[in-house]
């Protein structure tokens, strides 16, 4: 009898090391698979945060080094090609970032997806020179898409563009395609964009020219990822341009540095952008309509967004002159002494 309850004993233990060992065995598999979703969630996060990070440089190293028409942004890419669309006030301003427009790769979210974009609409690149008296652009001009946190509450000023990563499609979102395209799937933007707080991010709850998107929480029911675009991040880098467009400082040069390189000596300022010089000055404005300048590239462009009203043109002497372009951002300038320039440093 007693060896009987001594084996009984010991086949107990056995068991019970057993379902220890089976135990740990499960919580080490679910260790295991908990941490294996995790790094993959935080690889997927690293190149969502990526792409949107390109995505934004790009819109804005597109726009400070446009050709004719420096700080506009190119339309969204309304039909799945990789190209810009052509959008107007109302329409056509939601879609996918032209990645070819914009001279990129087609850039993806950590769930595979190309990204979504949207501009407010006095930025875009559709707006000819000549209607740009009516429709300025410049460093004091704000965006209108305003951007909400996922606490509801506004973030603190408009922004002029928004790019969105979708995510992996939720539930009654049908990505499939009838052609093929590189980016795949279809033009719908309410089946990749999400809505949460009453804020559609496929609509931006349009408004007139205002639009309003939201960086919601992630849920099952949300997960875009958004970057926006502010006027201080975009005006600190095409105001640089635009300082040494007024001065001439370009590869063909115009305005004052063209004139100097005709005189040997810079113009005088004028009381108003289109006034007549005085000598008298030490200060004023570039009369771009008159001391003999020529602007043949973005004279217009200039005058008609008021880029020249807003630079201050100083004038310590004949051979040396200051195109100075202060506003709420803060200022950047250059410097002409004879013909060596200088500029504010980055």
């Amino acid at each position: 009898m007693a060896k009987r309850q001594i084996s009984l004993q010991s086949q107990h233990g056995v068991t019970l090391i057993m379902l220890v060992f089976l135990v740990g065995l499960a919580i080490a598999a679910y260790l295991v698979h908990a941490l294996d979703a995790n790094a993959v969630k935080i690889e997927r996060d690293k190149k969502t945060v990526a792409a949107l990070a390109e995505a934004k440089a790009a819109l804005v190293g597109w726009s400070a080094g446009h050709p004719t028409m420096p700080s506009t942004l190119p339309c969204p890419d309304t039909n799945n090609t990789g190209s810009s669309g052509a959008c107007t006030a109302t329409a056509g301003l939601i879609g996918r970032l032209p990645w070819k427009t914009l001279g990129i790769n087609d850039l993806r979210d950590g769930s595979g997806e190309c990204l979504w974009y949207a501009l407010s609409p006095l930025y875009r690149n559709t707006i000819i020179v000549a209607n740009r008296t009516s429709n300025k652009i410049n460093s004091t001009i704000p965006g209108t898409i305003t951007i909400k946190g996922a606490d509801g509450i506004n973030f603190p000023a408009p922004v002029i563009a928004v790019i969105i990563a979708p995510g992996s499609p939720l539930t009654g979102q049908d990505r499939s395609g009838a052609g093929s395209t590189v980016c795949g799937g279809n033009t719908t933007a309410s089946n990749y964009l999400d809505i949460t707080q009453g804020i559609d991010n496929s609509t931006g709850n349009v408004s007139g020219s205002n639009y309003t998107f939201i960086a919601g929480a992630a849920s099952d029911t949300f997960n875009d990822r958004l970057i926006y675009i502010t006027a201080d991040e975009f005006y600190l880098t095409v105001r640089k341009r635009m300082v040494k467009e007024i001065l001439g400082n370009v590869a063909v040069h115009a305005g004052p540095v063209k004139y100097f390189d005709t005189n040997i000596y810079y113009p005088c300022p004028a009381a108003t952008p289109a006034g007549s010089s005085d000598c008298s000055r030490t200060s004023g404005f570039v009369n771009n309509s008159g001391m003999g300048l020529q602007y043949a590239a973005l004279g217009s462009w200039l005058a008609n967004n008021d880029w020249f009203a807003l630079a201050t043109y100083s004038y310590p002497s004949f051979f040396h002159v200051k195109i100075t372009l202060a506003d709420a951002l803060g200022s950047y300038s250059c410097d002409a002494t004879l013909n060596i320039f200088t500029c504010a440093s980055p």
